[in-house]
């Protein structure tokens, strides 16, 4: 597995500095909503019944996550590269009163500040596959980690009809890596991700396809960007993106796959 090279993290802070007012906002849209809505009910399937664990969101960003776990009773350790996003989330956390259940660092997925096995739970949801080795290393034995990494499937079907040469090479590559906005990351495909995770000591409990179900769904924009939606609909969407989630033939074909594993 990879690291970031020093210019790859200053530009990544810069970036997620800039969208740290308008983050949140995103996910006030029906496209965000049925996003936040399946990360969620995956991510409860795996929590610690014990609310004395200590739980890692690393890249944690605004706290979107770890605002919900905060209120669950859970002490959280939250971190990101962005000093803009740390200021979002501690502002939201001492208007939801949950400040004292929860820290907040600045620093590096891939160079992080703890000591080996510090937490019973790790999560990061940032296609941080070049920060598996210090996710992993801060886990505890018998403890839980949950990785978003960046498809390569997805990337090559969406860029194919514009430049077939490059969706092959990404498909036929490893490692490939790919860039958007936010920065550069390696894509793998959900084999890949299973063994690497494997390699360093993590029994893969399961892979899911999250991100872009609403692409893949072929909902209108219109419908994805608004902020007043049926709910009905609403429901049958987060309905079939939680099963095609765990569907081996759809896996890959959203932007992201979020692995949940336990170190052994």
């Amino acid at each position: 597995m990879s690291e970031y090279k020093p210019k790859e993290v200053e530009k990544i802070e810069k970036t997620w500095n800039n969208h740290a007012d308008t983050y949140d906002e995103w996910y006030k849209t029906f496209q965000g909503a049925v996003e936040d809505y399946v990360d969620w009910e995956l991510l409860k399937r795996y929590l610690p019944e014990d609310k004395k664990a200590k739980i890692l969101d690393a890249a944690g960003g605004t706290g979107r996550m770890t605002l919900r776990l905060a209120k669950m009773g859970y002490a959280v350790t939250l971190c990101d590269i962005s000093p803009n996003m740390l200021e979002v989330t501690k502002q939201k956390m001492l208007r939801e009163g949950v400040s004292d259940k929860v820290i907040i660092l600045e620093c590096d997925v891939c160079n992080l500040r703890f000591a080996d096995e510090s937490f019973d739970f790790v999560l990061c949801w940032d296609g941080a596959f070049e920060a598996a080795k210090e996710l992993i290393r801060v886990t505890k034995k018998g403890g839980k980690i949950s990785v978003f990494v960046v498809s390569k499937w997805s990337y090559a079907v969406n860029d194919f009809y514009e430049d077939p040469d490059s969706s092959l090479a990404l498909i036929e590559s490893a490692p490939s890596y790919v860039e958007d906005k936010e920065g550069k990351y390696r894509a793998v495909s959900v084999q890949e991700a299973r063994n690497s995770f494997e390699a360093e000591g993590i029994r893969v409990l399961d892979i899911y396809a999250v991100c872009g179900w609403t692409d893949v769904l072929r909902i209108p924009k219109e419908v994805q960007n608004s902020r007043d939606w049926d709910e009905k609909f609403f429901k049958q969407t987060t309905e079939m993106a939680l099963k095609l989630s765990i569907e081996p033939s759809v896996k890959g074909m959203t932007r992201h796959l979020v692995l949940y594993g336990e170190k052994i």
